[in-house]
């Protein structure tokens, strides 16, 4: 199960025990948060040695969608436009919104590839729809296809030629969700057709080489009883056959409630559905499943 792991870690330096960790079973990756920066050197720093125990190939991944979702706190991180601000400049300008999120995504992705990132958990494919929970909200570039796949399109492009892989969510679409899966179980009552049609942003996201995706902890009821990232329906028969997708599957974080409260249980269902990638965000999860 290591080499399926991306390990949150702890602080701005490495613990005695993530030391071990990364030297007796390396994971694929780590994952930082506002908890684990202080510095541009500092963050280098920091994936340098973990670089330095685990191997040169580890992954470094971090949530740098722009806007409300933020965790460098210097340029030109923090003052980045919001996603919807750009669905709006789409409506009545569409050739300057695309160019304006590419060079946007360009330019933030040179600036991690500069302190040793390797992924970054972007663009949001979501569908904006008003009666869902205000987690997507603004997030969301819009409320329809067209919109959301030219615009986070561009922005993977922007971030794949700055050297950075775009990592796509919330496979198949968290904007209906009724809930915040960080803290319940959302469901999404809508029919399959439905479901299907507005998966759409991620099948022409990965015709354009999107290549990563991550899941959404979101029950479809009219489809599956199991949230998408434990469900084999969602991650195999839909996103693998159905859509031809080759690429990387990562679960979002399975520390999250929306998963359950057995962090191992989930971590098998994840894997046995179809996940590559186990996302871990917290410490405490990742001692837990070390230690076991």
């Amino acid at each position: 199960m290591f080499e399926s792991l991306v390990i949150g870690l702890e602080g701005t330096s490495l613990t005695e025990e993530e030391r071990r960790w990364l030297s007796e079973n390396p994971p694929a990756g780590v994952i930082l948060f506002a908890r684990n920066i202080e510095s541009p050197e500092q963050v280098k720093a920091l994936l340098e040695s973990v670089r330095e125990i685990g191997g040169d190939d580890i992954a470094a991944a971090i949530d740098e969608e722009g806007g409300r979702v933020n965790r460098l706190p210097w340029p030109p991180f923090n003052n980045r436009t919001q996603a919807d601000e750009y669905g709006k400049l789409y409506q009545s300008d569409p050739e300057t919104a695309v160019s304006d999120v590419y060079d946007d995504a360009y330019e933030t992705g040179v600036a991690l590839k500069q302190l040793g990132f390797t992924h970054n958990c972007a663009p949001d494919l979501d569908l904006f729809h008003p009666d869902g929970h205000a987690i997507i909200g603004n997030r969301a570039y819009g409320s329809d296809t067209h919109t959301v796949t030219s615009l986070g399109v561009a922005c993977i492009h922007g971030l794949q030629e700055a050297g950075i892989e775009a990592i796509g969510k919330h496979f198949p679409g968290h904007g209906r969700a009724n809930a915040d899966s960080h803290v319940a179980v959302p469901e999404v009552d809508a029919p399959v057709d439905v479901l299907l049609e507005e998966a759409e942003c991620f099948e022409l996201a990965f015709s354009q080489n999107l290549n990563h995706v991550m899941t959404a902890h979101v029950i479809y009821p009219a489809a599956d009883e199991k949230v998408a990232t434990l469900s084999r329906y969602w991650l195999h028969d839909v996103l693998r056959e159905r859509m031809g997708f080759t690429g990387t599957v990562w679960s979002d974080d399975l520390c999250m409630k929306g998963v359950g409260n057995n962090l191992r249980e989930a971590a098998d269902a994840a894997l046995e559905a179809g996940c590559d990638i186990l996302l871990v965000c917290e410490p405490e999860g990742v001692r837990e499943l070390y230690e076991s």
